[in-house]
């Protein structure tokens, strides 16, 4: 058995499919599904900021609206709080396999946010931004976190609500906050990637998998498909929001090398 066999498991591409059976949970408890994990901060009934571990946060509304959906556990902690007070932030953090655990820990359901936070390996700030303080009702933010996104729970998008589990929180994004060295990576060209961890999920009832992401690559976009202005037409209409280019024109910047 080589080593990738022994990381992975053996080849597969010549075995049949079989059936998995439809079981809640069915992303992790039929499937794999590798993702990303946001620590939402919510503002407990006494005040105090609680931290709450999701899985399941995906980009909902990107272009004129901005927006993420949330799958949470009826009855938890962040959905609680958010019911009395919409104000929350996503916070994003780099891999730190000591931290790993203690994630775990905080996603527990059935604790209070005092008992949760007792564990919790990160230290809590006060937000930079004017009007998301804890004067103002806000949750604090991590400070070990590359990225925040300061959200608000929009309680009248209804997207399934029959009083069963999960819940489907739609949250408006009101700020993104990044590291200056992450901020500066985006404007210069994104040159790297934060080095993310990945959740595989809670599986067989015991445990919750982990990865840590490689070193990130890329290709450059194909330019021998689709229409050449296609390219031009995406990185013009990024410029200014109040500018927008039509196709007719991109089409006339189409030789113009990259760089201008």
């Amino acid at each position: 058995m080589g080593l990738l066999d022994r990381l992975f498991g053996p080849n597969t591409i010549d075995e049949p499919f079989v059936n998995s059976p439809m079981r809640d949970n069915w992303y992790q408890a039929s499937s794999y599904w590798p993702s990303s994990f946001s620590l939402i901060t919510t503002v407990s009934e006494d005040g105090s900021t609680n931290i709450g571990p999701y899985q399941l946060t995906f980009p909902f509304e990107v272009i004129s609206d901005r927006s993420f959906l949330v799958c949470s556990r009826k009855g938890s902690n962040t959905s609680t709080n958010l019911k009395r007070n919409i104000k929350c932030a996503l916070n994003f953090v780099e891999f730190n396999r000591k931290h790993l655990n203690k994630i775990v820990g905080l996603g527990y359901p059935g604790q209070t946010t005092e008992e949760k936070m007792a564990d919790s390996p990160y230290t809590l700030i006060e937000s930079p931004t004017t009007g998301r303080g804890t004067v103002d009702g806000c949750p604090l933010i991590i400070k070990e976190a590359f990225q925040v996104h300061e959200a608000h729970w929009d309680e009248s998008f209804k997207i399934k609500d029959d009083g069963k589990t999960p819940e489907y929180l739609v949250l408006r994004i009101e700020n993104i906050l990044l590291k200056e060295t992450w901020a500066k990576n985006l404007e210069n060209g994104t040159g790297r990637m934060p080095n993310m961890p990945i959740s595989f999920g809670f599986r067989d009832g015991e445990k919750f998998w982990f990865a840590e992401r490689k070193k990130a690559f890329w290709f450059p976009t194909p330019t021998d498909k689709g229409p050449k202005e296609e390219s031009v037409l995406y990185e013009a209409n990024r410029i200014d929001p109040e500018v927008q280019f039509t196709r007719e024109a991109c089409k006339q910047l189409t030789g113009v090398p990259k760089p201008f």
